[in-house]
């Protein structure tokens, strides 16, 4: 059975040494062939994360106290702001309707809607115009 022989042949090459060989070498730092190099070099991992001694350092002191309190208050002032919209509009679910954020998608999508609405609108016109 000759096709037999070439599937034996195709697993013999993707399991041939040369092959494997490759693969694992590529995770390896490039240096020349053996026949070039003069002597012998040990092989290094190639890094893959760099090195967090070498890297600048930022300033050492941080945050002054007085950057930090302001931070955290408008982080706090944020907060209640965002509870206080949040029982708003659990008291009262049309405000929905007027928020910010639906503006704000409705400003972004106005070339769909008007789209959408003249694609309904020809069609009701050629819907009545078989009727």
């Amino acid at each position: 059975m000759w096709y037999q022989e070439v599937e034996d042949e195709d697993e013999d090459l993707m399991c041939s040494p040369a092959i494997l060989a490759r693969r694992a070498s590529e995770s390896w730092i490039n240096v020349p062939p053996v026949e070039m190099l003069s002597t012998p070099q040990t092989l290094q991992r190639k890094k893959s994360l760099p090195d967090v001694a070498s890297m600048p350092r930022a300033a050492e002191t941080g945050m002054s106290r007085e950057e930090v309190s302001a931070l955290g208050s408008a982080r706090r002032e944020e907060v209640r702001r965002m509870h206080e919209e949040s029982e708003k509009l659990r008291a009262n679910p049309l405000l929905y309707l007027v928020s910010p954020q639906v503006k704000d998608w409705f400003s972004r999508q106005q070339l769909v809607i008007l789209v959408l609405f003249i694609n309904i609108s020809l069609g009701i016109m050629f819907f009545k115009l078989l009727t």
